[in-house]
């Protein structure tokens, strides 16, 4: 995303681009308390949540965060325990962080809210951005996009979540995209009844604008030198004339048309997917019971190192889009985690970056689409990736500061550590039922019951085709063996995490784990002397610097099952009825771009993760976040093009477009 370009008079920031300030020269602070926190009536919003209420706040123009600071101080003076807020923002321009430390730095009172949004401030990678936590309850959407973009797609899921609005582009006569009438359409097809809409502006246009899509528009007296602005409260009832009408959606056929918030969960599988989603669910006060054929983290994610890791391209792709999205949620996440103190330094992983060796030309297309100050990725040449690994490198490298490696059974075991989770180990094949009232039945191999809920998730990887119910989806398991080495020579002095074919992290408990073979549809976990002697070949071949630290001797390590699928995207969704889906979506046969006015034919209550290949640690917390969304019908994390890329429904929809039974 471009950034803006800022001049600052009387340390008050102005845009270049649209010749017009960011707050008010007079005061700022004064005035977006006025105009925003006063006239959306936030504080008295909050205070009336009750226990598992949430309030949502769209915001159009984000600027320099200072309407976000003064909500997050409401918030942590007036929300109610239990309740949450959640606020989701849109920007076309944001600011760098340099450059938000800079318009920020005079608001001293709000020192505290702004290092806390310093501290998690978004890439400038275009899409949604969700920040969990920004203070507890809090969760915050920065979507880094064109506002027609961001509502459009938001709009285009039907459903109406914002209960204030906050209108903060640039003056209406200098920035006339902001106050479009479609932009308006979108505000009132997205509000609740009785939102509010705030706004600095009393601009005669926009408040006919309002008043046509349904809102009841008051004048109040202005802030320093405006004479007036205007707030109002949607009405519902007010809303159905011609201009109000929705636009054409798309065919929603990654939608669910049955949603049942979850009380009590069934969650197959204790590895990275079932115990991001099932924390998740318990925070939300869902009761869930984890099931596990094994053991906790076991699986794909046995392996005692693995590495938070993307692969973005310069060209936009589902596979690179969705691939550096979830690399920043889960860095965020597991960043969190670090300084909270849930995960220790070093024996449950270690944030210390990742260097990703690569070629000239591949270096050099990424230094272009990457060239920002705060972009998540900087090309290094081969001296300054040698300098930052602390060996000697043949190659440059991508480095990703903000990265580093975890211990995948360590991260689940955390995760699965919550009052409302019940793990239940070493159960070996089980299998879901749908008992009488829409309840899951969890079946042990012996017939017998283990457990009941009214929702149900599949985790296991690839032996979720087990399930008749699951059977179309394209999953292929992959064997991959890792090898154990010794801290010793140059090993020592690695510093962080070097990729190549394989990858080679920094000791844990002065052991190196170095991998992996990739055994396409292999499923034996027996450990192979000939793997072993891949993983060496590659580490020294790639890193040759590295040869004289490993021994000759025979070596240790461990093979693991991961599980893919055909298109390389993992999944995350709720189950399709796939006899009603081929009937409901029969049209897409013939054209492939028909609107089709339903949604999903769904089994209810019943929901899939799996297909998270190599990556877990980079894709199970965004996934999971994705997942809750759909559960709940709240704001979507991604993007809706990023949610269709992982949806279960996808591989149905392909075999309608290409003709196939």
């Amino acid at each position: 995303m471009s950034r803006p370009h800022l001049s600052f008079i009387d340390e008050t920031p102005r845009s270049c681009e649209f010749d017009d300030d960011y707050y008010s020269p007079d005061d700022g602070l004064t005035e977006s308390t006025y105009v925003f926190i006063e006239g959306g009536d936030v504080i008295n919003r909050m205070q009336a949540l009750q226990a598992g209420e949430t309030l949502i706040i769209g915001e159009l123009g984000l600027g320099t965060a200072l309407n976000l600071a003064l909500i997050l101080q409401a918030w942590s003076e007036h929300g109610p325990a239990g309740a949450r807020c959640h606020v989701i923002t849109i920007e076309k321009h944001p600011l760098s962080i340099s450059q938000l430390r800079a318009a920020s730095a005079r608001w001293t009172s709000l020192s505290r809210e702004f290092e806390t949004i310093h501290q998690r401030w978004p890439s400038p990678i275009p899409g949604c951005h969700r920040r969990p936590d920004l203070i507890d309850g809090l969760t915050v959407d920065f979507w880094w996009e064109d506002v027609s973009d961001a509502l459009g797609d938001l709009e285009s899921y039907g459903s109406r979540w914002i209960d204030v609005w906050f209108l903060d582009g640039f003056t209406p006569s200098r920035n006339e995209a902001m106050w479009k009438a479609e932009v308006l359409r979108d505000v009132a097809n997205l509000s609740r009844d009785s939102a509010n809409v705030a706004t600095f502006t009393a601009s005669g246009e926009v408040r006919r604008s309002l008043e046509r899509i349904g809102f009841r528009v008051s004048k109040r007296s202005g802030f320093g030198r405006k004479r007036e602005c205007l707030h109002g409260i949607f009405e519902l009832s007010r809303a159905s004339n011609d201009e109000h009408t929705a636009p054409a959606r798309p065919t929603a056929w990654d939608q669910p048309s049955y949603i049942q918030e979850p009380k009590s969960c069934l969650v197959l599988g204790a590895g990275l997917a079932g115990s991001h989603l099932a924390r998740r669910l318990a925070e939300r006060n869902c009761q869930v019971t984890v099931l596990e054929r094994g053991t906790i983290g076991s699986g794909g994610s046995t392996q005692p190192q693995g590495v938070i890791y993307t692969r973005p391209s310069h060209k936009h792709g589902k596979l690179a889009d969705f691939s550096l999205t979830a690399y920043e949620f889960s860095v965020d996440h597991h960043q969190r985690k670090f300084r909270e103190g849930s995960l220790k330094k070093g024996i449950d992983g270690e944030l210390t970056g990742y260097l990703q060796l690569a070629s000239d030309d591949v270096l050099e297309r990424l230094a272009t689409a990457f060239n920002d100050e705060d972009s998540p990725l900087k090309v290094v040449t081969r001296e300054a990736a040698s300098s930052i690994a602390g060996i000697e490198l043949t190659q440059g490298a991508q480095h990703y500061p903000d990265s580093g490696w975890l211990h995948p059974r360590a991260i689940c075991t955390e995760l699965l550590d919550h009052p409302n989770i019940a793990v239940i180990e070493g159960l070996g094949d089980t299998t879901l039922r749908q008992g009488d009232g829409d309840q899951w039945l969890a079946i042990a191999s012996t017939g017998d019951g283990i457990a009941t809920g009214d929702t149900a998730v599949v985790t296991t990887a690839w032996e979720a085709v087990e399930d008749a119910r699951l059977e179309w989806l394209p999953l292929q398991p992959i064997r991959g063996q890792t090898t154990l080495l010794p801290s010793q020579g140059a090993l020592k002095d690695l510093k962080c995490t070097v990729c190549h074919a394989g990858y080679t992290p920094p000791a844990k408990g002065n052991v190196h784990c170095i991998g992996a073979t990739y055994g396409l549809n292999e499923t034996s976990t027996e450990e192979r002397a000939a793997d072993h002697a891949i993983n060496i070949q590659q580490l020294r071949s790639q890193v040759p610097s590295l040869d004289s630290a490993v021994s000759s001797e025979s070596h240790t390590g461990q093979a693991a099952v991961r599980c893919a699928t055909a298109d390389y995207l993992p999944i995350a969704g709720p189950v399709p009825n796939k006899a009603e889906f081929m009937t409901t979506y029969e049209g897409l046969r013939h054209d492939r771009k028909r609107l089709i006015n339903k949604k999903q034919p769904n089994m209810k209550g019943l929901y899939v993760l799996t297909g998270l290949g190599s990556r877990g640690l980079t894709s199970a917390p965004l996934l999971s976040e994705i997942l809750i969304s759909q559960m709940t019908d709240s704001p979507p994390p991604v993007t809706r093009y990023l949610s269709q890329a992982v949806s279960p429904a996808r591989f149905l929809k392909r075999r309608l477009v290409k003709g196939e039974a």
